[in-house]
């Protein structure tokens, strides 16, 4: 029997501990693992309040870990027995939990590229930067890794993968598009880690057009784009981690990454980084080194907060366009998600939500062997199928409109 280690308590870890747990009878036992006891020790009541878990006498418990420490998340998965961990830490964690893997033999997933603390605008491709040099090692273990495996990066790269496949097997342009149409009363927030999501943003935007990498300004490329049922968004171009490994495994023209901001959040940015509130850099408050953003991240709402008072709809989906048989020919695949009802189901709001079931349902799939290839992977390199078939009994349904 499997077991299951999940190294992060925010948002996205307290989503995906509900959803293993309405599968532990194939994800075995389950730790829920960060730096803060107290987070873990909360979603593991929140669990057992909504009786979440399939089977109840399984154990969930709980430890304390230095996910920047190899040598405690090693001793961690061996002390658990884990067989597969899902690292939903910050992305500063994905190369010291990826060796404590290689070092235990435990199958790894992750949501996010790595990214060095304090650097931003990293060099393209970002993943050939730090994850893909562990290549080897994975192959020479047997150990399966599966990189990026939330929604965006994650799915999106499955539904890129299927519709070249089934639908379009000459791509000319990917242009994915995330928008979040909910409301949750505040007047300035971020939907998952602030320094992360924040720097994310303000980063140059980088796309792949014409066989190789363009970087452009942020905030300085926009479309308008009618969503189904969410109706007409304004979308920015940003740089995400798909972008980095699409070209490489699903020849294309031109593949960018879009995310809808309204024009409050716009404004809200702009003021914080003119006042250098998103710098990384420390600066002396009255003797003692403060790092702008990470003060900002504190006087921020927290993000798992913000799901009791979410309300509206999200939509994440892939517009590809390009030819079968020589025929020209568009799809547009998607997802969308209710804030609400995630909240009623797991105590979550949809960004964490659309992150979280992804990341199970891969989980799954290796426990299955559907997707457990021994190799470290970015997942569009795996059969989508499977992944296509087993989300939507997760929770998260999808479409496709082709024209």
């Amino acid at each position: 029997m499997p077991s299951t280690l999940i190294i992060g308590a925010g948002g996205v870890g307290a989503a995906t501990a509900h959803k293993c747990a309405q599968h532990n009878d194939e994800l075995g036992d389950i730790c829920l693992a960060s730096r803060t006891l107290y987070k873990c020790e909360a979603v593991i009541e929140a669990i057992k309040e909504k009786g979440n878990a399939k089977i109840q006498n399984r154990e969930i418990s709980t430890a304390q870990v230095d996910a920047m420490d190899t040598e405690q998340v090693a001793a961690l998965i061996n002390s658990t027995q884990s067989t597969l961990v899902l690292n939903v830490a910050s992305p500063y964690c994905n190369k010291t939990i990826m060796e404590a893997c290689l070092e235990t033999g435990a199958h790894y997933l992750d949501t996010a590229v790595y990214e060095q603390e304090g650097y931003i605008n990293e060099q393209p491709p970002w993943y050939a930067n730090y994850e893909w040099k562990y290549r080897d090692a994975f192959s020479a273990s047997g150990i399966t890794g599966v990189l990026g495996i939330g929604f965006d990066p994650g799915a999106v790269n499955a539904f890129c993968a299927y519709v070249h496949k089934h639908t379009i097997d000459t791509v000319d342009t990917i242009d994915i598009m995330d928008v979040n149409a909910g409301n949750h009363g505040r007047f300035f927030a971020t939907n998952f880690d602030p320094e992360t999501n924040l720097r994310e943003i303000m980063e140059d935007v980088i796309y792949w057009e014409n066989g190789d990498f363009v970087s452009i300004p942020h905030h300085s490329k926009s479309m308008t784009y009618d969503f189904p049922e969410l109706g007409e968004h304004k979308v920015y171009s940003m740089g995400h981690d798909e972008l980095h490994s699409l070209p490489f495994n699903i020849p294309s023209k031109r593949i960018e990454f879009w995310m809808g901001f309204n024009d409050q959040y716009i404004n809200c940015f702009k003021v914080l980084k003119e006042l250098g509130l998103l710098s990384n850099q420390p600066v002396d408050v009255e003797g003692n080194a403060v790092v702008p953003i990470r003060l900002l991240k504190a006087v921020l709402p927290e993000p798992s907060s913000l799901a009791k008072d979410y309300s509206g709809k999200v939509c994440i989906g892939c517009l590809v366009k390009g030819s079968q048989s020589g025929k020209d020919t568009e799809v547009f695949i998607y997802t969308i998600c209710d804030h609400k009802e995630c909240y009623k189901e797991i105590g979550s709001q949809a960004i964490s939500y659309t992150t979280a079931v992804p990341l199970v349902t891969a989980a799954l799939l290796v426990t299955r062997g559907d997707w457990n290839v021994q190799r470290l992977v970015n997942v569009e390199e795996l059969n989508p199928d499977p992944f296509m078939e087993l989300m939507p009994k997760l929770g998260l349904d999808w479409d496709l409109q082709q024209s």
